[in-house]
């Protein structure tokens, strides 16, 4: 058994949503190990500033934006 298959074992393969305050592909690879569907967010533009509560808003990071993402996966 690798290790991949310790962390994401098959029988337990379901949708996901990745969440990175990086770029968004950069977990993308999580959801091909099974090959689940998946919404991955993350910041695809930088240069802002500000509080990190509106940051985060500004790039779907915020608890709104994940519950969406999980509501469109199921």
């Amino acid at each position: 058994m690798g290790v991949l298959d310790a962390v994401f074992p098959a029988d337990r393969a379901a949708p996901m949503v990745t969440l990175l305050d990086g770029h968004p592909h950069a977990l993308s690879f999580m959801a091909e190990i099974n090959r689940v569907r998946a919404i991955h967010l993350g910041v695809v533009q930088f240069g802002q500033s500000g509080e990190l509560d509106a940051v985060y808003a500004h790039h779907g990071l915020d608890a709104i934006s994940v519950a969406n993402a999980v509501r469109d996966l199921l």
